[in-house]
């Protein structure tokens, strides 16, 4: 009778199916922006490597007419505007190595953490890419690093840095809004700290702006609110705050959430987009310093905080069958590399990629902290 040999490579494989279904666990477990956007689904096959979704019409009452009895020609026609809109996806990923000793002790917990932490990591890649794109860093092949890493380069006109004929709504938290020819973010970060300060009333003329543009709320009647850890800390202040812990028990919170403010649900994200205080023309705004935090004077880094309404932005759908859906990949095989196959590798490879749905619906808050941290 033939006896069934379990090699290392069929381990492997094995592994493989298992750790992928983790991966997207952890992943999502760990997602922030994920939640607000409209789910696209991955292609299916190999030759199609973007995603797709429409944008309609805004709501708008100009061809109702008043009917005159018997007379069909009085009926207003409304022609609906549908413009299909694609962004082409991202392929990311990382490899984690693990040692033969390692390997040798304990394999399946060596190899449970190392999905656990590329999990986490992919969940911080795919904001990052998501964030840059909402405020209009066309994103490149490394988003976690300077201005290098962002495509399109910059102008003091944000259409330049963006496509399917997008324009952003950005307010500073002194009330100016950014205009096309330029000069409010190089005159906001000359100012003192105490008066570029996200608070109460910066929310409420963020909540006004998108019930202006008709933006529908995202969940419950209220708009969502995701912002730095530094902005929420200034937020709370507000004397109208409500902790989240003061209605958790009655209805389901966002991830992150940890309060809410004039019509907005307030969502932490540690991956907020900062402009260093180093910079300071109005191009700048559009590029991500991973390094920025604290400053002195007039001149702290700004926070980029995101408003946000029902039908803002697109996502891939994770879920999904998809060759482009997030896998792991573990390997434990010598090679030249590795002639003595000293290593075992556990990396995991996505696409991903966020378009701009309808910029109309959310609203970029730009504003400086109290906060030294």
């Amino acid at each position: 009778m033939a006896i069934n040999v379990t090699t290392d490579a069929d381990l492997a494989v094995q592994y493989q199916n298992y750790f992928s279904k983790k991966l997207l666990t952890y992943a999502v477990q760990a997602l922030v922006l994920d939640q607000f956007g409209t789910k696209a689904p991955l292609p299916g096959k190999s030759g199609h490597k973007a995603i797709s979704m429409f944008r309609w019409d805004v709501p708008k009452a100009t061809d109702i007419n008043t009917l005159t009895e018997g007379t069909v020609g009085s009926v207003g026609d409304r022609d609906i505007a549908l413009t299909k809109i694609s962004k082409t996806l991202i392929q990311r990923g990382q490899v984690v190595k693990l040692s033969d000793i390692l390997n040798a002790t304990d394999l399946f917990s060596s190899l449970q953490q190392s999905v656990k932490i590329n999990g986490q990591d992919a969940a911080i890649d795919m904001d990052n890419i998501t964030r840059n794109i909402l405020v209009g860093s066309n994103v490149g092949d490394n988003v976690n690093s300077g201005a290098t890493a962002m495509e399109g380069g910059y102008s003091t006109d944000p259409a330049t840095n963006l496509d399917n004929g997008d324009s952003l709504t950005e307010i500073y938290a002194d009330g100016t809004k950014q205009s096309a020819s330029g000069g409010e973010y190089s005159t906001f970060e000359t100012l003192a700290t105490d008066a570029t300060l996200l608070d109460g009333a910066a929310v409420l003329n963020a909540v006004t702006q998108l019930k202006v543009n008709r933006a529908q709320p995202t969940s419950g009647g209220m708009y969502a609110c995701v912002a730095s850890p530094q902005v929420l800390s200034d937020i709370m202040q507000d004397n109208t705050w409500l902790n989240a812990a003061q209605y958790s028990n009655v209805e389901e919170l966002y991830k992150g959430e940890v309060g809410r403010l004039f019509g907005s649900k307030m969502v932490m994200s540690t991956n907020g987009f900062i402009t260093a205080d180093a910079l300071g023309t109005d191009a700048d705004r559009f590029i991500y310093d991973a390094a920025a935090g604290g400053g002195t004077g007039n001149t702290k880094d700004v926070h980029a905080t995101l408003f946000l309404g029902e039908g803002a932005y697109g996502i891939p759908e994770l879920a999904s069958q998809s060759p482009f859906s997030p896998k792991i990949v573990i390997t434990d095989s010598a090679d030249k590399s590795d002639p003595l196959n000293l290593t075992i590798t556990a990396g995991f490879k996505c696409f991903w990629t966020a378009l701009r749905q309808n910029t109309g619906y959310y609203v970029i808050m730009r504003s400086k902290t109290a906060s030294t941290a």
